[in-house]
């Protein structure tokens, strides 16, 4: 069972609307992204605020007090203090809990599930929030034609406590620091920093990196393509799904995607992927689910993992 919710910014744009206004070929970006709307955050919302209305979301739901929170963001609305630590005094959580900001992008919420998981089965702690929230989008210049038709802004809240945790079959971390400077934030200049991302060279370590690490997961757990009941990968793009689908070939009915309508959330991608898969009844339960973020950083992290 997953237990969580989710919210997206205030703006919503029909992109095929919009830059068919503006000029732009909507048939031709579509055919790469995949993705028809996009949301974008107002003045008065932020990675704190969207973060917020996720979690009050979920919390009509919840039957058990939340004690500990992990927070995943790297556009956080503060450095210092750690938001983290200010949803625990919105949210009212006790002062003796474990509260932690990982700043990972697209691939956050796999090393945050797989620390909740281990905290859980080791009794560290009884139950944990996972949040992420991201307003990429406010470093998105609405002129910049490779990033705005791809970025959305949200936030998604998950809980997990020892009846609904999943089991870890592997896990896996990558980081490469020499593709640091092809996604990342630069100064314009020098009044505001904007985000700058070389698609190119992004997709070519996705597209041979992501098929290498899901053989390396596979292996490590003794399973096949075919063992696998869903595979939910972080939503970068329709490029970029279908690169890794078709390198791996994987059936259509366990590849998991909703980008069209959502855009691509940075850290949330796969938490609202979770949530809409359980929703639609595709995620199932004791069998394997293959999850995996990549991007940013380069970064990448997942695991096969058995959903009670």
């Amino acid at each position: 069972m997953v237990n969580g919710a989710y919210t997206l910014a205030s703006k919503k744009i029909n992109l095929e609307i919009y830059l068919d206004k503006n000029k732009y070929n909507f048939k031709k970006l579509y055919s790469k992204t995949g993705i028809k709307y996009i949301f974008r955050s107002n003045n008065y919302e932020n990675t704190y605020s969207l973060a917020i209305r996720a979690v009050n979301k979920l919390k009509k739901s919840l039957k058990q007090k939340i004690e500990n929170i992990i927070f995943v963001s790297q556009s956080p609305v503060s450095q210092i203090p750690s938001v983290g630590s200010l949803l625990q005094k919105a949210l009212n959580i006790p002062t003796n809990s474990f509260n932690l900001d990982i700043v990972q992008g697209c691939s956050g919420f796999p090393y945050a599930l797989i620390v909740a998981l281990n905290l859980i089965e080791n009794k560290v702690i009884d139950n944990c929030l996972i949040i992420c929230s991201e307003t990429y989008t406010k470093f998105i210049n609405k002129n910049n034609k490779v990033c705005f038709p791809i970025f959305s802004d949200g936030a998604s809240a998950v809980f997990f406590n020892k009846k609904n945790i999943p089991r870890a079959l592997s896990t896996i971390f990558m980081t490469d620091g020499t593709g640091s400077k092809n996604l990342c934030l630069i100064d314009k200049n020098k009044k505001k920093k904007e985000l700058f991302m070389n698609g190119s060279d992004v997709f070519s370590f996705t597209s041979h990196n992501v098929p290498l690490a899901t053989n390396i997961l596979l292996n490590k757990a003794n399973l096949k393509i075919k063992d696998i009941k869903l595979f939910i990968f972080h939503q970068a793009s329709r490029i970029v799904l279908n690169t890794i689908q078709n390198k791996l070939k994987i059936p259509d009915k366990f590849f998991f995607n909703n980008i069209k309508n959502i855009g691509n959330t940075v850290s949330s991608t796969i938490p609202i992927a979770l949530i809409d898969a359980y929703k639609q009844k595709k995620l199932p339960k004791n069998e394997p689910v293959l999850i995996m973020g990549f991007g940013v950083g380069y970064s990448l992290s997942g695991g096969i993992f058995i959903f009670k």
